[in-house]
């Protein structure tokens, strides 16, 4: 049984609720069929008689009535909560049933294709994953293959590319439509992954119709894909390579040498046109609606991996650098401190499709240089051209006019000078090793 306690500070006049507890069943205990509430109230401190006495029987009459209106409506408040109760129950079990009717049995059959797939590449690939990302999708293929006597053979197919294995390599399959008279379409896969050793690209094809298995490895070269590798059938080189990749287009070549490359015969050629409505763009970054950075861009954010204290040693004379970033980020400020000198400074920023590197000279002179522009942002090596220098009193005054940047590995640091003085034309290459 509740007990329900009110009290009163202003002698019975009003009242609020003090508490709800159960109570045993000798204090003021109403009962209507199972259920009963107990009520139990305080009447404020009274004298016998007078005015105060009335006041008492008052509030004993007022807490009579309160207890007999919850003890009515207590046994329907009861019932309704338990009847929602139950619907909702009842309609949590009709939606597990149904659920469980209409989900196809599972085929143990399939799974190894269910893991095998993966939604994009693996963090670790880093700017590598973008040179075949781009690629992944459905494309509808015209396929040539040019014969030994002159003639070429047509054929339609398509061609489907995705990530596989957590996103740490690319599979794709060439099909190839039947066609005269064939009963069964020809198809091949590749399997591509990015060596961390090699740092290439590896890829074994194999069409398991012809007995054939090829294995070729390369990367970008400027704005293609190529690949080279041994053909099994004569054991002449093959080049493999992507061409005039547009993110609707590209055309796919393969050739091969007799002479040690001195000349390649094209053997086949096939243009691919991604399939009209492919929810699977050029590149993740599209499929996810984001938008892809420049290169020049790319390539700057990967130069900010140098941010932090490096150290080298050139004709005895210890030489300290320090990269920071300023400008919000928008600039790779690099402080030079050859022993006991002047600091220099040089500054690299971002214009357009290249980099600019401006070098403030303790010569007094401050030439700027810039990339060509930036084809492969995720090269180990950037190289600044002189293309402008300011502040020179003579022309034959002492200037730099080159730079390359090589980041052999995330421990060391290459950087070749090249410099100009009266006419004559030199060179300078320091090694660092980074200490924080």
């Amino acid at each position: 049984m509740q007990s329900i306690d009110l009290k009163s500070r202003d002698r019975g006049k009003t009242y609020r609720l003090n508490s709800i507890a159960p109570v045993p069943k000798s204090e003021h205990d109403f009962e209507s069929g199972n259920s009963s509430i107990g009520l139990r109230y305080l009447t404020p401190v009274t004298k016998r008689g007078g005015t105060m006495h009335q006041t008492s029987n008052q509030c004993d009459q007022r807490n009579l009535q309160i207890s007999s209106t919850i003890t009515k409506a207590y046994p329907g408040l009861l019932l309704l909560g338990i009847v929602l109760a139950c619907a909702a129950l009842l309609a949590e079990h009709v939606k597990a049933l149904e659920s469980t009717q209409s989900a196809p049995a599972s085929d143990a059959r399939r799974d190894m294709i269910k893991a095998l797939e993966a939604s994009g590449p693996h963090p670790s690939l880093g700017e590598q994953a973008r040179v075949f990302d781009r690629l992944v999708g459905t494309w509808d293929c015209d396929y040539s293959f040019y014969r030994d006597d002159g003639t070429v053979r047509h054929s339609k197919g398509e061609l489907l590319v995705g990530w596989i294995l957590d996103g740490r390599a690319v599979q794709d399959l060439f099909i190839s439509y039947p066609a005269n008279g064939e009963k069964e379409r020809r198809i091949g896969t590749t399997i591509r992954f990015f060596d961390t050793a090699l740092k290439q690209w590896r890829i074994i094809f194999i069409s398991p119709q012809f007995n054939y298995v090829v294995t070729v490895q390369g990367g970008l070269e400027g704005d293609r894909i190529v690949l080279r590798g041994t053909d099994t059938t004569d054991g002449a080189p093959i080049r493999w390579s992507f061409n005039d990749i547009k993110p609707d287009s590209f055309v796919w070549r393969g050739e091969k040498t007799h002479d040690d490359g001195k000349t390649w015969k094209l053997e086949e050629e096939h243009h691919m046109k991604r399939r009209i409505g492919d929810t699977a763009k050029a590149s993740t970054s599209e499929r996810t609606g984001a938008v892809e950075e420049p290169n020049s861009l790319q390539a700057f954010k990967q130069l900010t991996s140098l941010v932090g204290e490096w150290k080298g040693v050139q004709d005895k004379t210890e030489i300290k650098l320090k990269y920071t970033l300023i400008g919000n980020g928008s600039a790779l400020m690099e402080e030079s401190r050859p022993g006991t000198e002047a600091p220099m400074f040089t500054m690299f920023t971002v214009d357009g499709d290249h980099l600019i590197a401006t070098h403030y000279c303790s010569m007094g002179n401050q030439p700027q240089m810039m990339t060509k522009t930036i084809a492969d942002p995720s090269g180990k090596s950037l190289t600044f051209s002189l293309s402008h220098v300011y502040g020179l009193k003579t022309p034959g005054d002492w200037h730099n006019t080159g730079l390359t940047l090589t980041l052999d590995d995330t421990q060391h640091l290459t950087q070749v000078w090249t410099y100009e003085y009266n006419g004559k034309k030199g060179t300078n290459t320091f090694r660092f090793t980074r200490t924080l």
